[in-house]
C-alpha cells in the first residue's frame, strides 16, 4: 500500500492540468489519449487491484448506535466530522460527508457531532469521567488536552482494541513525539484533516518575485538549498517605505516577510531543526538542550524578522493583518499554515506559491513542518462505554479518511484562485511528510516560547534565558512523566 504522502502526491498531481493535459503520477510525462485497448487494460487492472484497507476491515452491526463526537469550533476544525448532512459542492464538506456515510453504512451507526471552544472540550472530558456518564464517544481536542492524561481522564490509545497505530493513517511522528513510556493518550493523523492542514509553511508572491527579477525558490527547495540563510539573502533590503511618509504600514508599504509571532517563532525554529527534547531508551521524554545551536538558529531568525524590518505582528488583536498584508500584495513572503491559505488568501489577486519552511543549512536532512498546539488531536475518555466499539469506529474513521479525504486535501488548500501550479503541489507533499511534535513544546515547559518572547523584546541575547529555563523545565517534565507513568 502506498504511504499517505505518496498517495496524496500522486492524486494531487493528477488534479492539476497544464494546457488541457493531465500529468502522470509516475513522472512528468503527459498522459496520452486512451485507446480502447488501453481502457480495457485499465479496467482489468482495477478489477485485480487489492481491496482497500477500509474494505478489509470487519463489518460489525452496531444496531444504530449514535456515535457522539465533540469537536473544536476554533478555526472551523469541526469540519473534521461535522457536515451539512448532504453534499453541497463545498470540497471539505462533501469529502467528510461521503466518508461519514461509508462508515455509517458499514457499521450501522449514526455519527453526530457538536462543536465547542477548546476549554469547553477539555472541561467536558473531565465532567464526563467524573460523573461517569457517556456524553461523547470521542473528542477532537487541542494539544492542551494532553494534560488530562495525568489525571486519568484519557484512555491509553495503545491499548484500544482495533486501533492499529503502526499504520500510515496515524501520524507516526506524533506518536513517537507524544508517547510517555510507550503510553499514548492523544493521537492525530488522517482522521483529523484539519491537523494535517495545521502544518507550517511559507507562501510567496509570484508577481513581486517577477517584478524584482527574483527566481522562484522551487528549485532551491527541491535540491535541498532552501535554507534560512538563502531566504535572508533573498529578502535583504526589500522592505520599503513605498509612500515615503516615514511610517511603515501594511496597507501602503512593502515588506520582506509578513508573520504572526505566535506562529513564526515556532515554525522557523523547528523548521531549522531546533528540537528541545528527545526520548531515552525507555521512551521517556528528556530535556535535550543545545544552547549553541539554538543561538545560531535564533540569530538567523532575528536577522530575517527584525534586521530586515519585516511586518511582524505581536498584537493578538491584529494577527489577521499578517495575512491581509500578504493578500494586498505587500509582502514577498508570508509565514502561514496550509489551512490558513484557504481561510485568508482565497481572494488574493496576485498569484502565489507554497514552500516548506527553510532548513538551517544544507546538511539538514529534511524540511520540517512545525505543528502548533492548535492542531486537532483525537482522545477517548477513560470511561468509554464500549471500548471495542469505539476502537473499531475510530479506526474506521481514520482509514476511510486516509482513502477518501487526504488524497483531495490539495483541492481544499487551493480553494484560492491563484495557487494551482504543480510545483506548489510538490512542496505540499514535502510539508506534510515531515511534521514534528516536540514534547517540550506540547507540554508547554518553561521557556518553550523563548523565540517568541525574545523577538518581542527585540533582543538577540538568549543564552542566559535558556539556561535559567532549563532547570525549571527539567523539574516540570519530571512531574509530568511521574504523573503519566503512575496512571492505572
Amino acid at each position: 500500500m502506498k504511504s499517505s504522502s505518496s498517495k496524496f502526491m500522486c492524486l494531487l498531481l493528477s488534479m492539476i492540468t497544464t494546457g488541457g493535459t493531465m500529468l502522470a503520477c509516475g513522472g512528468n510525462d503527459v498522459v496520452p489519449e486512451a485507446s480502447s485497448s488501453d481502457t480495457e487494460a485499465v479496467t482489468t487492472a482495477a478489477e485485480t487491484e487489492d481491496p482497500s484497507a477500509f474494505t478489509l476491515m470487519p463489518a460489525v452491526d452496531y444496531n444504530g448506535h449514535e456515535f457522539r463526537v465533540l469537536l473544536l469550533e476554533e478555526d472551523e476544525r469541526h469540519v473534521d466530522i461535522m457536515t451539512e448532512g448532504m453534499e453541497t459542492g463545498d470540497t471539505m464538506n462533501d469529502l467528510v460527508f461521503r466518508r461519514n456515510l461509508a462508515v455509517e453504512e458499514k457499521y450501522h451507526v449514526k455519527i453526530s457531532g457538536e462543536k465547542a471552544d477548546p476549554g469547553v472540550v477539555d472541561d467536558t472530558i473531565r465532567n464526563q469521567v467524573n460523573a461517569n456518564d457517556n456524553a461523547y464517544d470521542l473528542y477532537f481536542a487541542k494539544g492542551s488536552c494532553n494534560a488530562l492524561a495525568s489525571g486519568g481522564y484519557l484512555y491509553d490509545m495503545t491499548t484500544v482494541p482495533y486501533l492499529d497505530l503502526s499504520q500510515t493513517w496515524w501520524d507516526q511522528t506524533a506518536i513517537s513525539g507524544l508517547t510517555v513510556g510507550n503510553r499514548l493518550y492523544v493521537a492525530t493523523g488522517d482522521i483529523t484533516p484539519s491537523s494535517l492542514l495545521t502544518s507550517a509553511c511559507l507562501v510567496f508572491n509570484k508577481k513581486l518575485f517577477s517584478d524584482y527579477d527574483i527566481a522562484f525558490p522551487y528549485d532551491a527547495a527541491r535540491e535541498g538549498r532552501w535554507t534560512i540563510e538563502y531566504m535572508n539573502e533573498l529578502t535583504k533590503g526589500l522592505t520599503s517605505d513605498v509612500n515615503a511618509d516615514g511610517v511603515y504600514d501594511y496597507h501602503d508599504d512593502l515588506f520582506t516577510l509578513s508573520s504572526w509571532f505566535s506562529d513564526s517563532a515556532f515554525s522557523l525554529f523547528y523548521g531549522c531543526g531546533g528540537m528541545m527534547s528527545k526520548k531515552n531508551a525507555d521512551d521517556i521524554p528528556v530535556i535535550s538542550y543545545d544552547i549553541d545551536q539554538y543561538t545560531r538558529i535564533y540569530d538567523k531568525i532575528y536577522s530575517l524578522i527584525i534586521d530586515s524590518s519585516s511586518y511582524f505582528v505581536t498584537d493578538r488583536n491584529q494577527y489577521e493583518t499578517t495575512y491581509e498584508c500578504f493578500n494586498l500584495g505587500n509582502a514577498f513572503f508570508c509565514d502561514i499554515t496550509l489551512q490558513k491559505i484557504g481561510l485568508f488568501l482565497r481572494n488574493m489577486e496576485d498569484e502565489f506559491g507554497i514552500l516548506p519552511m527553510p532548513k538551517f543549512d544544507e546538511s539538514q536532512l529534511n524540511y520540517i513542518a512545525h505543528v502548533n498546539g492548535a492542531a486537532g488531536f483525537v482522545v477517548i475518555p477513560s470511561n468509554a462505554e464500549n471500548i471495542e466499539r469505539t476502537g473499531m469506529l475510530v479506526e474506521a474513521l481514520a482509514v476511510s479518511a486516509y482513502e477518501m479525504i487526504t488524497p483531495s486535501l490539495y483541492e481544499v488548500i487551493v480553494k484560492t484562485k491563484n495557487v494551482t501550479d504543480v510545483e506548489s503541489a510538490e512542496m505540499v507533499d514535502m510539508i506534510i511528510r515531515n511534521r514534528v511534535f516536540d514534547a517540550y513544546y506540547m507540554y508547554g515547559l518553561s521557556g518553550f516560547d523563548f523565540v517568541k518572547t525574545q523577538l518581542n523584546k527585540r533582543t538577540n541575547n538568549i543564552a542566559s534565558t535558556l539556561e535559567k529555563n532549563s532547570v525549571r523545565a527539567e523539574k516540570d517534565l519530571q512531574k509530568i512523566v511521574d504523573a503519566y507513568t503512575s496512571v492505572e
